[in-house]
């Protein structure tokens, strides 16, 4: 790959590849972040100080995803939806930096969630070099630690529209609320947290560690105060913990993925 655009997030993935293709491409290496109203905008702001640190050229363009009634609709395929969206954007991108290659962080591990975002990025010929060459996030992690990488810890982030069960219409309101939540119990202290919204109940997911710390009475008395405030009427904490593709569960039983044989 003689030049490349990087799909960067700002994530811990994709703040690797940058890092690598950087160093390798020098540059012939451009980031490039999709801005809208399904992405949490502390999201936006990190991804343009790290590029900003890494001294790449980094562009950011718009992607309407709300303004398709298919993706408001919030089916099974919404993420294919977005993916191709987004990737006819990245090709524009490419074109007009006179990029070879559009490249995601898309590592080995996210093979075992449903994630058909995947698919919509192959058939664009979009290439997920952490991928090809099987990195896991562990070895990811290792790895961007030993480079010095700031945000080699950082928790996964992912668009708003994904704490949403399948089936319920996204709004702009219901996004913003949820945002508003998250940020809440980030001004808190919660590093990786989630909302799960399910109109009148919000309910709560961060790593087992901390969900003591969540139900404690001063703490529980704030996050309630504030989520009603903003619209819910139940609060609840998932006893389960923080896991990644919680709202895919109901899909996973009925496709299949996620189950291995020992």
């Amino acid at each position: 790959m003689q030049s490349v655009l990087v799909a960067y997030s700002g994530g811990a993935d994709s703040t690797f590849l940058l890092k690598v293709a950087s160093d390798v491409l020098g540059d012939a290496v451009t980031a490039a972040t999709a801005t809208g109203k399904v992405y949490p905008r502390r999201e936006l702001e990190e991804a343009k100080s790290l590029a900003q640190k890494l001294g790449v050229r980094h562009v950011t363009f718009p992607a309407e995803q709300m303004k398709d009634s298919e993706f408001v609709a919030n089916r099974e395929d919404r993420c294919y939806r977005c993916a191709r969206l987004v990737g006819g954007l990245l090709l524009r991108e490419a074109a007009k930096v006179g990029a070879a290659f559009v490249v995601n962080g898309v590592n080995q591990d996210d093979e075992s969630d449903y994630r058909p975002g995947m698919r919509a990025a192959s058939e664009l010929g979009i290439r997920s070099p952490l991928r090809e060459v099987r990195l896991g996030k562990r070895e990811i992690t290792a790895l961007s630690r030993g480079l010095g990488l700031l945000n080699w810890d950082k928790p996964s982030d992912s668009c708003l529209a994904t704490r949403v069960p399948f089936g319920q219409r996204l709004t702009l309101e219901r996004l913003s609320r949820i945002e508003s939540c998250e940020e809440f119990m980030k001004d808190l202290g919660f590093g990786q947290v989630r909302v799960r919204d399910n109109v009148e109940t919000a309910r709560i997911e961060v790593p087992s560690c901390d969900i003591s710390r969540v139900v404690e009475s001063r703490t529980a008395a704030l996050i309630v105060a504030r989520f009603k405030a903003l619209g819910y009427t139940f609060v609840s904490v998932d006893v389960e913990g923080y896991r990644t593709g919680s709202m895919n569960e109901v899909l996973k039983e009925r496709i299949g993925l996620g189950q291995r044989e020992d």
